[in-house]
């Protein structure tokens, strides 16, 4: 069975992170992803929203640097009219708030917590995110990280709880898209040690067999954004899936991990690349 312990961060896949370290809370904590060589995908249920401030978590603990302009611009926000493209980039202002917060980029963090604010009253969890005083409460954390990643998380328990009890789960998989694909890519070019690269990205692909699981049980299955973004998805799996060094050890998956060539990483880097400038760019 595999378990999905969200949200650990795609800079994973570079940085080899298997955890966040020790001492932290019990949230903190399930910061790895684990795998069994009985499955690879996994059924409805077993689906885990994202937690983006285990994402922060995972930049302090890899010592990942803040490189300025990255990020998703919040003037995209107002864009973004397609449903799809406002949940999917949600997910990937979700990571970018955490990349922010981790990083001291207090004034960025703030401009994203409200860009996450808006964007998840515009695809119906106004419930949880119309709370006026969320940005009181973000200004006043600033300064304690603990307190900070409290706030965070209490969103997005809220957010779960939410989709959960409303039978909206489906809008949790495209934000998680969203939030999955902006980590890897601010992780992917970032990394300057590929060593032991192959174990964390059998983990990410796994992530990712179960993200396009999850994209193919959204209800607007014939949404032609929503098939755009399969598309895409589905495109990085095949790229990683016929690469040489993975085929080489295919049938031995969970045991032996695939050594990618200079050549391959960047071939996956190119892909991801790709792949997220077209999320984050409004879909017609």
């Amino acid at each position: 069975m595999l378990k999905l312990n969200y949200f650990v961060p795609a800079f994973a896949l570079t940085l080899s992170l298997t955890s966040c370290g020790g001492g932290e809370s019990d949230k903190k904590e399930a910061a790895t992803i684990e795998t069994t060589e009985e499955t690879t995908e996994s059924s409805d249920d077993d689906y885990v929203l994202p937690q983006p401030i285990t994402i922060a978590n995972a930049f302090k603990a890899a010592g990942l640097k803040y490189v300025a302009g990255k990020t998703n611009p919040t003037s995209s926000i107002d864009k973004y009219s397609v449903k799809i493209d406002q949940l999917i980039n949600l997910g990937v202002y979700s990571t970018d708030l955490a990349y922010c917060a981790i990083n001291s980029k207090t004034q960025e963090a703030r401009e994203y917590l409200v860009a996450v604010q808006k964007l998840g009253s515009k695809v119906g969890l106004e419930s949880v995110f119309s709370d006026k005083e969320m940005i009181n409460k973000f200004d006043k954390s600033l300064g304690d990280v603990n307190a900070l990643e409290d706030m965070i998380y209490d969103i997005q328990d809220k957010s779960d709880e939410y989709m959960q009890n409303n039978d909206l789960k489906y809008l949790g998989d495209i934000q998680f898209a969203g939030a999955w694909i902006e980590g890897l890519y601010l992780g992917i070019d970032n990394t300057r040690d590929k060593t032991g690269i192959g174990k964390s990205l059998v983990e990410q692909m796994s992530l990712l067999k179960n993200i396009i699981k999850g994209i193919k049980s959204h209800p607007a299955q014939q949404d032609t954004r929503l098939k755009d973004v399969l598309k895409m998805y589905e495109g990085i799996l095949s790229t990683y899936e016929s690469m040489a060094s993975v085929k080489k050890v295919s049938k031995n998956i969970n045991v032996e991990t695939p050594q990618l060539s200079e050549e391959e990483y960047q071939s996956l880097a190119k892909e991801v690349k790709m792949v997220r400038d077209n999320i984050v760019k409004p879909g017609k």
